[in-house]
């Protein structure tokens, strides 16, 4: 694993690489062409989460961190590849979707009683027992009720879904501070990077709100 360092914040949505659009161009076509780049946003993830100098997307460190793109989709999918070397802790990983989150959020929390991993991660699962290599898949579906459920290996995983959510979310992920090892994990978001992919159709990759315009 590469060091760790602060999130390259201008990596928002869509990177647009070396190319200018003006105002004649086909500004549509070049959106669905360009890949999508999410990145874990530091602004709204705890202080205590650090991410790879070398990857936006690989999350270190320990408590709750955001993704930097908002759902929007009706089905939406990512995974997170765990690595880890004998994590010791007293509460596994979590997964799912939070709402907004700033640094006044976890400094007020940080002040109170409530432990690191009640801190905003009312719409996250609990995954235990992983271990190192595994990918754990995410759906979220709006259409209807609000759902989240989650896979692990490609397999769903009975119990773990999340039925009702509100508001405005935002992928996530909690880390927890292991005692002994480490434990890290890096967000997949794109077709060609997913090791599993959706388990269904019509279940489409996370995708960044302009792009749906």
């Amino acid at each position: 694993m590469g060091p760790w360092g602060p999130c390259c914040s201008c990596l928002k949505g869509i990177l647009f690489s070396g190319i200018e659009i003006s105002d004649n161009s086909h500004s549509e076509d070049l959106v669905e062409s360009i890949p999508q780049v999410h990145s874990i946003d530091v602004s709204m993830s705890a202080p205590t989460i650090k991410t790879s100098i070398d990857s936006s997307s690989e999350v270190g460190g320990h408590g709750l961190a955001l993704v930097d793109v908002a759902v929007e989709q009706d089905r939406a999918y990512w995974e997170f590849r765990v690595k880890m070397n004998a994590c010791v802790s007293s509460w596994p990983p979590m997964f799912g979707v939070s709402n907004k989150r700033n640094a006044a959020f976890y400094k007020i929390l940080a002040e109170s009683t409530i432990p690191e991993e009640k801190h905003g991660t009312k719409f996250m699962c609990a995954v235990s027992n992983l271990k190192d290599g595994d990918v754990v898949g995410v759906v979220v579906t709006q259409s209807e009720i609000p759902m989240i459920q989650i896979y692990l290996n490609g397999e769903i995983q009975d119990g773990l879904q999340v039925t009702r959510f509100r508001g405005t979310v935002y992928p996530a992920i909690y880390l927890p501070n292991c005692s002994e090892g480490f434990i890290s994990a890096t967000m997949l978001y794109r077709e060609d990077q997913f090791v599993h992919g959706p388990p269904s159709a019509g279940i489409t990759p996370l995708i960044a709100e302009r792009s749906l315009m």
